[in-house]
């Protein structure tokens, strides 16, 4: 009986384990919003920056943590995020805990915007070599490749 509770034990650990290192990408746990629902457009007004991260005020008061990527990137494409200045969102929406997080695709403001994904929201700097950073995001899971 020992033996065999054991065996239970450890055969549901290493289910648990595998559960766990098996998944990729941004976790779900706390997520509110569907599949379906996760990729939108938002405008509003940029309410702080503080590189990588962002906050979009919409129409309704609402705010959205946006990651923004590394800033080498947004350097080489010489776009820098204004403060209270009308903005569209576009991209993949997350919300963890009743927080709304913004994986942007595109950016637009003051009649500029910048690319920062695919449409299948594959980053930009996927795999691209920069002298910061030896490879950003080249096998990993789409959480890595948003720092």
């Amino acid at each position: 009986m020992k033996l065999t509770n054991t065996i239970l034990i450890t055969t549901l650990m290493m289910f648990g384990l595998s559960q766990g290192f098996g998944q990729t990408g941004r976790s779900d746990q706390g997520s509110e919003m569907t599949d379906k629902d996760a990729v939108k457009s938002v405008s509003g007004i940029i309410i702080k920056v503080n590189h990588p991260y962002a906050t979009l005020k919409d129409e309704n008061g609402r705010e959205y943590q946006i990651h923004m990527g590394p800033y080498w990137y947004w350097q080489r494409e010489k776009f820098e995020l204004k403060q209270n200045v009308k903005t569209r969102v576009r991209g993949e929406v997350e919300n963890v805990n009743g927080q709304y997080h913004f994986y942007p695709w595109e950016i637009a403001q003051d009649g500029k915007s910048i690319s920062l994904a695919d449409e299948n929201g594959i980053p930009k700097w996927a795999g691209v070599k920069n002298k910061a950073s030896k490879m950003q995001g080249k096998g990993q899971g789409r959480s890595n490749r948003w720092k």
